[in-house]
């Protein structure tokens, strides 16, 4: 029976990961976000250290004779603790939008040492695994508190619609790394203290890790709702510039139809009139409200000639103005 919730467990736990890398690749495809990119590689570093520890306590369980290498356990563990904390350092760095300093990794690498002492020491593997997780999730506090001094120092507040989420999920992280921190501190003090109801109940937090899969599972559906609120308004946004550009695609088409409509239009009306190349060439400028000087630069021609090619066309539409010009080709084009 404990073989069984042993797995139903840590197999609940890994489909909960993927189903974060899943969304968080999708979100990052559609938002080009850089925060779902590192969200995605950290939730992949995650899968690597659960799966190590599910094989751990399923092969402890199913065969209670197969003795685990505890230093290589550990030490696999921590160099994927190492990875996971590059990308704690890149997603609070894209949170706050700054390149990650050397301060923020001197954290993941100091405790990273720190437990490689505490495995090579020979500590019980009891007071070994309470420690690494004490000191790992002490140093993603040391992140949360990091991120905190930057936000405060460039009060981005109105620059980033998206801090109010960003400064809940770091709070989120902070409140659970904290308790994380005294759960490993009053599991040490009871076991030095000699109490083993105390110490039996704490073990159990330490195998089943309580307070960190509680979080992991807050956090993850955090992930996941975000993610898809994201998508959603990206989605939103592309559709709505999808259908800009279709309407300016429809507008500047209709625009042509009607320009080549009138431009025929112009053809006729001249032919109709039996108009020379030159008045033709005027006429259209005439119609597009141009001034004699414009035409004259524009034909490269002089302005007495203009002149003379508009007043050879007022003769032959029977007008003097070019006012009655346009009421004369408006009837035309109404015909």
């Amino acid at each position: 029976m404990q073989e069984i919730f042993v797995y139903i467990y840590n197999i609940a736990f890994l489909v909960l990961y993927l189903w974060v890398i899943n969304v968080s690749e999708y979100a990052y495809k559609t938002t080009n976000n850089g925060i779902f990119y590192y969200v995605g590689l950290l939730y992949v570093t995650l899968i690597i250290d659960s799966t190590i520890a599910f094989s751990s306590d399923l092969l402890k369980v199913t065969n209670s004779n197969y003795q685990i290498d505890t230093k290589a356990f550990y030490l696999i563990r921590i160099l994927a603790f190492i990875i996971g904390g590059i990308c704690y350092v890149k997603l609070m760095s894209s949170m706050i939008n700054k390149k990650p300093k050397i301060l923020y990794y001197i954290p993941i690498f100091a405790v990273s040492l720190l437990n490689v002492a505490f495995v090579l020491n020979s500590y019980s593997e009891q007071n070994a695994g309470v420690l690494q997780r004490s000191t790992q999730d002490a140093s993603i506090l040391f992140l949360c508190i990091i991120y905190f001094c930057n936000t405060f120092k460039s009060d981005s507040k109105g620059k980033n619609s998206k801090k109010k989420y960003y400064d809940r999920a770091v709070i989120l992280t902070a409140i659970f790394m904290t308790l994380s921190c005294l759960e490993g501190i009053l599991f040490l003090f009871l076991n030095d203290l000699n109490q083993n109801s105390f110490v039996i109940l704490t073990s159990y937090m330490r195998v089943i890790g309580f307070n960190e899969d509680l979080f992991s599972i807050i956090l993850s559906l955090l992930i996941i709702w975000f993610a898809k609120r994201e998508e959603e308004e990206a989605n939103k946004n592309n559709l709505e510039i999808l259908v800009q550009q279709k309407m300016n695609q429809y507008q500047s088409m209709l625009h042509e139809k009607e320009n080549a409509s009138e431009e025929s239009q112009v053809v006729e009306f001249c032919n109709y009139y039996n108009m020379t190349k030159r008045e033709s060439e005027i006429l259209r400028l005439v119609l597009k409200g141009k001034k004699n000087q414009e035409i004259a630069d524009e034909l490269y021609i002089s302005v007495g000639t203009v002149k003379t090619h508009i007043y050879s066309i007022y003769k032959k539409l029977a007008v003097d103005r070019r006012s009655q010009l346009m009421h004369v080709f408006m009837e035309y084009k109404e015909k």
